[in-house]
């Protein structure tokens, strides 16, 4: 996609949000079927279940219906539904596959689609190590753009912090993730 049309359909969604917080139904139809398949394809990359799906997709258009009148930052609106689909998500998870299963997943797809490795079982069991000794906030941000996939100007925008600090904490992170790793290893 262009950077033009990106910008055009930013503009658009910011339109379509200030419409839709004054009452106009036509405009928050038109905005949730804008984001309705891309909703749905994230709920599916997070739960792998296609009834499950169709059931966070309805929850989560509910919830948007009801606190749309609360967003304060129409440009954030893209952020906020995915982040509302994440968490609906998480709930249908957590109800429906242990902890570590759900860990598993989100670690082997970080492994698989950032870091082009398949997740030999040592390795995957030293990562899921050092993910669990990152502070809340790291996990937060790591799920954010691998988990979420959000991108880094999201992000930015919703932690009121300049890209390129989004930048340099996930590559600390990263960094910091690996230490781990290696310091599990050598202790093998």
């Amino acid at each position: 996609m262009h950077e033009e049309s990106k910008n055009d359909d930013a503009t658009n969604d910011e339109v379509l949000v200030i419409q839709s917080r004054s009452g106009d139904v036509s405009a928050f139809d038109e905005l949730l079927e804008r984001y309705q398949e891309r909703l749905w394809r994230h709920a599916l990359r997070l739960t792998n279940n296609e009834a499950a799906a169709w059931d966070i997709l309805q929850e989560t258009l509910l919830a948007i219906a009801r606190g749309i009148g609360g967003l304060e930052n129409e440009t954030a609106f893209s952020a906020w539904a995915y982040r509302i689909v994440s968490h609906k998500s998480n709930d249908w998870l957590r109800r429906n596959i242990r902890r570590r299963d759900r860990e598993s997943v989100f670690i082997s797809r970080w492994l698989l689609e950032y870091q082009n490795v398949s997740p030999p079982s040592e390795r995957f069991d030293r990562l899921c190590s050092a993910k669990a000794a990152l502070n809340e906030s790291e996990r937060v941000l790591l799920s954010m753009r691998y988990d979420d996939g959000l991108g880094i100007n999201e992000i930015a925008d919703l932690l009121a912090v300049p890209e390129g600090t989004v930048k340099s904490r996930l590559h600390n992170i990263i960094l910091k993730l690996r230490k781990l790793m290696e310091k599990k290893h050598e202790h093998q």
